[in-house]
């Protein structure tokens, strides 16, 4: 009986022995593993893109593209006031702009000196004389995309005005015509709504 419990004990140890050489754990607890780093995401995300979106905002500025107005979202650093989104629109397409067939009919070296938020919403831009070089169709184009991105800054806004050198001046419509307008007296504002047939919506329609 003695020799019987002690091949038992025996073999007991042995098997114990081979566990662990196969490299087994004895304990129900479970094992740490290593796992690679990049087999799961880390979750600290890059904040740079949210970091700058704090201090950035974006406004519709309007070029041509295939004859038609499109709005372009341009970022702009935040505060915005009446005349950084007209700044933006001045300086024109952006390379890669011009390369996918943007452009822009408002002549080189206009300037706004001066714009404003009248009653009833309406909104007065003072243009310099460059402006108002260019005739005919590039007019009409030119003047399209002033109001319309001038139109996009204000909810609810009854237009636009023009000034040059402190006096009213009236731009064309999307059809040419210019508003006939007595002396001492405001134009009628110009809307979206008079370039109607330059606007990417109409066309589709």
């Amino acid at each position: 009986m003695k020799t019987s419990f002690a091949n038992c004990f025996s073999a007991a140890i042995l098997v114990l022995l081979v566990l662990s050489a196969c490299g087994l754990g004895t304990d129900a607890e479970p094992a740490s593993l290593s796992v690679p780093e990049d087999v799961f995401p880390s979750e600290t995300a890059d904040n740079s893109e949210l970091e700058s979106s704090e201090d950035t905002t974006f406004h519709p500025v309007y070029h041509f593209k295939d004859e038609l107005l499109v709005e372009i979202q341009r970022p702009l650093p935040v505060p915005v006031f009446l005349d950084a989104p007209l700044n933006n629109l001045l300086s024109g397409p952006t390379e890669s702009e011009a390369a996918a067939g943007f452009a822009s009919a408002i002549p080189a070296g206009t300037e706004i000196v001066d714009v404003a938020l009248l009653r009833d919403n309406t909104i007065s831009i003072h243009l310099n004389q460059t402006f108002f070089e260019i005739e005919g169709e590039q007019r009409i184009r030119a003047s399209a995309q002033l109001v319309l991105t001038a139109s996009a800054l204000i909810g609810d806004t009854q237009g636009v005005v023009f000034f040059l050198e402190g006096k009213p001046v009236q731009l064309p419509d999307g059809e040419g015509l210019i508003e006939e307008v007595p002396e001492g007296r405001l134009p009628s504002p110009l809307t979206v709504k008079d370039y109607a047939a330059l606007t990417e919506s109409t066309s589709a329609s």
